[in-house]
């Protein structure tokens, strides 16, 4: 597993959060959709890349867009783990689409650099993001 930690959260769109960092003089840039994340937003997350963990059956996980009260809170606090496929290798990258529904995505498509791609087959990945507020946190006001 490599991992990373994504600091500047430098841009929002309507729907979107993006956090991003130079990783060996390649830009890597993470969008996650803004019912995903928690508030107050963190400024940092740590994102791991690895081998997908066969066990894990994503098929079963419920989405914390679908929760409401404090049990939707509580999910949205819950870190994230998506598999994503290989779509299409770039120069300095490699692009790559969550698994299942794009409704229910908890990160969008990412460019990931080579230098955070595991050493073997990277045909299919899985993204970690943990959140992490010690850096601070940021919001859309």
């Amino acid at each position: 597993m490599k991992e990373i930690a994504l600091m500047h959260s430098s841009k929002q769109t309507g729907r979107k959060l993006r956090w991003d960092s130079n990783v060996d003089g390649v830009l890597f840039e993470l969008y996650i959709p803004k019912w995903r994340v928690p508030r107050p937003w963190p400024k940092r997350i740590i994102v791991s890349v690895s081998i997908p963990d066969c066990s894990t059956d994503e098929a079963s996980k419920s989405s914390p867009r679908s929760a409401n009260g404090p049990e939707g809170i509580a999910a949205l606090e819950q870190s994230i783990v998506a598999t994503v496929e290989m779509v299409r290798e770039h120069t300095k990258t490699v692009r790559f689409a969550p698994r299942g529904n794009p409704e229910d995505w908890e990160i969008g498509e990412p460019y990931i650099p080579f230098a955070l791609l595991p050493d073997s087959s990277w045909q299919r990945v899985q993204i970690g993001v943990r959140w992490d507020r010690s850096a601070g946190t940021w919001s859309d006001e």
